[in-house]
C-alpha cells in the first residue's frame, strides 16, 4: 500500500508548483505564509493534523473562526481561505484528495475600507521635507509620479530609466509582460539630479537605480522607512502607508480624467473593477478637499 503524501510534504510541492506556474515570488511567499499558519493551527487541536484525507470542511470552519477571534479582519481572513482553497484544490487534482472540502467554505464578508490618498498640500508637504536628500526626493517623486508599488521600486534597475524617450519601464516577473509608464517633465528632472548624485557617492551595486547609503540596493523595508521618515516630518497624522502614494497617484489621475483603459495599463491593474475605485476616491476624497480649501 502507497504512503500517504503528507501534509506538509504536499504543501512544499504545492509552493513549488506555483513557481512553475510563473507565480511572483512575494505570491509564493503569501501563500505559504498562510498555508504554514493553518498547519501550525491543525497541530494544536489534531493529532493526525499531517494526513490530508482526515481532513474536512469543518476544520477549515474552525480556523477561520479561530482567526476571528484573534480579532482579523474580512480581508485578512478572506485572503487566508484563498490560499486554503487553493492548496485542498491542488491536492484534489493531483489525487490526494478524492474531494476539495474547501470548495463550498464560504468567506468573511469583507469590510469596506477606502483607501486613504494624499491631498495637494500633504503630498506637497511631503516633497518639500525630502527635498534636501537627492535620493529620497526621487523615490517620493517617482511613486508620485508613476503610482508603481513599493517592491516595483525597490528592484528598479538603471537600465528601466529611458531619459531620452521619457519613459521608466516596470519588470513585471518571469511569463508576464512589462509595462512602460511615461515620465513627466517634473519626474525627468528629478531623476537626472539624483543620478548626478548618485555618480559622485560609493556604489557597490552597479545595476540598481536606488542605492543606500553604503552603496548597496536598497530593501523595501528601507523603502518603507524613508517614507515613513518623510510623513512624520511633515506632519501628516492620517493612517498611511507607502502604498498611499499609489493610491495618490491614481485618484489624482481618475480627477484629471484620464480613461478607465490608460489607467489600468499604468497601475498594472489585472481587472478593471481594481482601476475603478480610483474614479470613486476622486469623486469623494478630492472633492472633500475642495470643500475644506475653499476661500
Amino acid at each position: 500500500m502507497r504512503e500517504e503524501v503528507s501534509v506538509t510534504q504536499s504543501l512544499d510541492v504545492f509552493l513549488k508548483a506555483l513557481a512553475g506556474r510563473n507565480f511572483s515570488p512575494k505570491t509564493i511567499r503569501a501563500y505559504g505564509d498562510d498555508l504554514a499558519q493553518f498547519i501550525a493551527w491543525l497541530r494544536t487541536v489534531r493529532i493526525d493534523f499531517d494526513l490530508p484525507r482526515r481532513l474536512d470542511r469543518r476544520d477549515i470552519e474552525a480556523f477561520l473562526h479561530h482567526l476571528s477571534g484573534l480579532g482579523l479582519t474580512g480581508v485578512s481572513r478572506a485572503r487566508k481561505l484563498a490560499a486554503i482553497r487553493k492548496f485542498f484544490a491542488f491536492l484534489h487534482e493531483n489525487g490526494i484528495l478524492r474531494t476539495n472540502p474547501a470548495a463550498t467554505v464560504k468567506g468573511a464578508r469583507r469590510e469596506e475600507k477606502e483607501p486613504a490618498i494624499l491631498y495637494k498640500e500633504q503630498y506637497k508637504a511631503l516633497l518639500y521635507e525630502a527635498s534636501d536628500d537627492p535620493r529620497d526626493y526621487a523615490i517620493i517623486m517617482t511613486f508620485l509620479q508613476t503610482g508603481i508599488r513599493l517592491s516595483e521600486l525597490a528592484t528598479l534597475r538603471l537600465e528601466d530609466i529611458d531619459l531620452e524617450n521619457r519613459l521608466l519601464t516596470v519588470h513585471q516577473g518571469k511569463g508576464r509582460r512589462d509595462r512602460q509608464i511615461p515620465l513627466v517633465d517634473e519626474a525627468l528632472k528629478v531623476l537626472r539630479n539624483y543620478l548626478r548624485h548618485r555618480a559622485t557617492e560609493l556604489i557597490l551595486d552597479d545595476e540598481t537605480l536606488f542605492l543606500a547609503k553604503n552603496g548597496t540596493s536598497l530593501n523595501v523595508s528601507s523603502v518603507k522607512a524613508i517614507v515613513a521618515k518623510y510623513v512624520k516630518k511633515a506632519g501628516i497624522r492620517k493612517r498611511m502607508s507607502v502604498h498611499t502614494l499609489r493610491h495618490t497617484f491614481g485618484a489624482h489621475k481618475a480627477d484629471k480624467n484620464m480613461s478607465l483603459a490608460t489607467l489600468q495599463a499604468l497601475m498594472g491593474h489585472k481587472k478593471k473593477e481594481t482601476t475603478l475605485k480610483y474614479i470613486h476616491l476622486a469623486r469623494t476624497n478630492l472633492r472633500k478637499e475642495m470643500v475644506e480649501t475653499a476661500l
